[in-house]
């Protein structure tokens, strides 16, 4: 219980962090938005690979923000694609100086259902997560996997780095 709560805080914080970065540098101009997520960003150049399983319908979200410009002038994608329930993946090419959160979360889950999560950059894997679903959701809550990184290009340098101190991985059940 006490992993689960350090990670739903861990989520939360996360969120916050995004919603405050939004509200920051929002600009419509460069920011867009896809119902579907994309074979390739922008100009590409590095390989970002999602694997997810889930026994329940969910929306998978995949955010793209480039940090080599400017604050105003970075181009932000921000994408979400109905799942229906079993093994999806999808193959991205990214360019370097992306990044942006990895998130899959269920759709009216049961007790029972489960979340799992593989993330590959540049053919190494970087993440792994699994989460099953004990009790029925609370009414407010939310099951869901998330992980954050500054660079997809560098998610593997990202992750060793976060092992020596907290983590960059979320998953949860609070919301």
């Amino acid at each position: 219980m006490k992993k689960l709560t350090i990670r739903a805080g861990l989520a939360v914080v996360g969120i916050a962090i995004t919603l405050t970065w939004w509200t920051i540098q929002r600009d419509d101009s460069h920011t867009q938005s896809s119902s579907r997520i994309p074979d390739k960003v922008w100009s590409g150049g590095h390989t970002l690979r999602i694997e997810v399983e889930s026994t329940s319908a969910a929306t998978m979200c995949v955010s793209f923000s480039q940090h080599d410009q400017p604050a105003g002038e970075q181009q932000t994608l921000e994408t979400y694609e109905k799942i229906a329930a079993g093994t999806h993946s999808w193959m991205i090419d990214v360019p370097a100086h992306v990044g942006g959160h990895i998130e899959i979360e269920a759709e009216k889950p049961n007790s029972g259902d489960r979340l799992a999560m593989k993330v590959k950059s540049n053919g190494k894997l970087v993440d792994e997560q699994t989460e099953k679903l004990d009790q029925p959701l609370q009414s407010g809550y939310a099951f869901f996997l998330q992980v954050h990184y500054d660079d997809y290009s560098n998610a593997g340098s990202e992750k060793e780095e976060s092992d020596a101190g907290s983590s960059n991985a979320s998953s949860g059940e609070g919301r």
